[in-house]
């Protein structure tokens, strides 16, 4: 019995144990570059999950509007109505009587019909059929056909919208692709962002190990000059209280680098029991942008250029609206065809008759109390308002994209700066402790070493980062590879 407990034990450990295992290993994603957590990202995060399902949605818009363009096959019908009832039925002498009924009919038509683009119309063939059943003593029936029927609906001096949609339309759904690739680009900024935050945030976990045994050994080292008198006692208090701020300065740094890589784990598409190292980037993309060149980049790509056309045609369309309303207007109604009837269906398509029918119906406004003026003027006012505004908006985008690219160029010889900066920082913090323990300086001018050493590499990393953003920033305003010399597409 206890042998089988005990193989019982095993077995159940060996079930728990043995998935826990393999989840570690499928969890663990390895030491990733930037351009690895980047392309992680576009493919698993929520984040760019939402953004081709906006996309796929906006395509199947587009789709639906090109139906539009397109012939449309329809089949209508009525199912048998019968209808029982009493009525009033005047004789030939005048005398008024009731009679009743029993009736049933039917019908059924196919229709093909075609929007007409350039005029705004609709054209159409149908093709039908209908009984009719007669219940009352012997029961009889009669069809009707239609076999052919040309219909034609023509607005007269009417709006087309049918043909603002077409340019719209259009643009809108590159608009919608635009947006898509700005979006993704957007997520290589943020994942870039969060990248140097774990590099920073590690960064003050390395600076805070590293004054934590720097300041033990000068407490110590404190403590003896203090017991031989060579130091006075504010400065032993001094190396004191840097060690214990050096120590919860490290409690805090940890507690920092483990809430940014979490959110990079997440951002990335994952939870945070997932495990993962990062590699700093080792080069820079070393890229010659061109200001002309890249605001006329920015401009025929960017989705923000493209969305100052769509305003202004918007404008426009609203304004001739407004005019075609206000005017004469007119819709032509024509049907022609062939039609017969018959008590025997086999008859019913011999010999079938003409069918003609012709309308026109007009609307003049006459007097409105100068409402359609009103409505003209504010339209017009209104194309010219958003006319002046798309104007400003789009000088105002022009001069990001150069201050965008000004800065771009001014952050490389920053981050050469910032690593000669960290360089020297380094090196002055060793020459300061060197000196702090021959006695040369006091215990204050070694703590300004150390916070110049920690604040120097900070900088550097810091200016690292902004790079790489600036780089991903200005992928995403022009939509354009400086480095690959090719437009951006996924």
């Amino acid at each position: 019995m206890n042998n089988s407990f005990q193989i019982i034990l095993i077995l159940l450990l060996i079930t728990i144990l043995l998935p826990a295992g393999v989840a570690a290993q499928e969890f663990d994603l390895g030491t990733l570059t930037l351009q690895e957590s980047i392309e992680l990202a576009q493919e698993n995060s929520p984040v760019a999950r939402a953004n081709r399902y906006s996309l796929i949605s906006s395509r199947w818009a587009f789709e639906s509007f090109k139906a539009d363009l397109y012939p449309s096959l329809s089949l209508s019908g009525d199912a048998p109505n019968f209808n029982k009832s009493i009525f009033t039925n005047r004789l030939d002498d005048g005398t008024l009587t009731f009679a009743s009924q029993r009736q049933s009919d039917a019908s059924t038509s196919v229709s093909i019909d075609q929007n007409i683009l350039p005029s705004g119309g609709r054209l159409s063939l149908s093709s039908g059929i209908t009984r009719l059943g007669i219940f009352a003593g012997e029961n009889t029936y009669r069809w009707q056909s239609t076999p052919l029927v040309v219909g034609l609906q023509q607005p007269i001096f009417q709006f087309n919208n049918l043909k603002w949609r077409n340019r719209l339309e259009p643009l809108r759904y590159e608009i919608a692709q635009k947006e898509f690739v700005q979006e993704m680009e957007s997520l290589a900024v943020q994942v870039t962002d969060g990248f140097f935050d774990i590099f920073l945030a590690r960064i003050n976990v390395e600076n805070a190990e590293f004054n934590v045994a720097r300041n033990d050994s000068i407490y110590t080292i404190s403590q003896g000059r203090y017991q031989v008198g060579n130091i006075a006692e504010n400065d032993l208090l001094q190396t004191e209280l840097a060690l214990r701020n050096a120590e919860s300065s490290l409690t805090r740094s940890r507690i920092e680098y483990q809430r940014a890589l979490n959110n990079f784990k997440i951002l990335l598409g994952y939870t945070t029991d997932v495990s993962l190292s990062l590699e700093a980037p080792n080069e820079l993309p070393d890229v010659d942008v061109d200001i002309e060149l890249a605001k006329q980049l920015a401009y025929d790509n960017n989705s923000e250029a493209l969305t100052y056309r769509f305003n202004e045609i918007i404008a426009d369309r609203d304004f001739a609206e407004a005019k075609n309303e206000a005017g004469f207007s007119a819709t032509l109604l024509a049907n022609y065809g062939l039609n017969q009837t018959s008590t025997d269906f086999k008859d019913l398509y011999s010999n079938p008759q003409n069918r003609q029918f012709i309308t026109v119906g007009f609307n003049i406004p006459i007097f409105n109390w100068g409402k359609a003026r009103a409505e003209v003027n504010a339209a017009r006012n209104q194309q010219r308002q958003v006319a002046n505004s798309i104007e400003y908006q789009r000088n105002q985008f022009l001069q990001e994209v150069e201050y965008q690219v000004s800065q771009f160029i001014q952050l490389k010889d920053q981050v050469l700066l910032a690593a000669q900066s960290d360089t020297i920082a380094q090196r002055r913090y060793e020459v300061a402790q060197n000196r702090y323990l021959i006695g040369r300086i006091d215990i204050t001018n070694l703590f300004i070493a150390q916070n110049e050493k920690d604040a120097a590499r900070r900088a550097y990393i810091q200016t690292l980062g902004d790079y790489w953003m600036g780089w991903y920033a200005l992928r995403q305003l022009t939509l354009y590879n400086f480095r690959e010399d090719e437009m951006i597409a996924y």
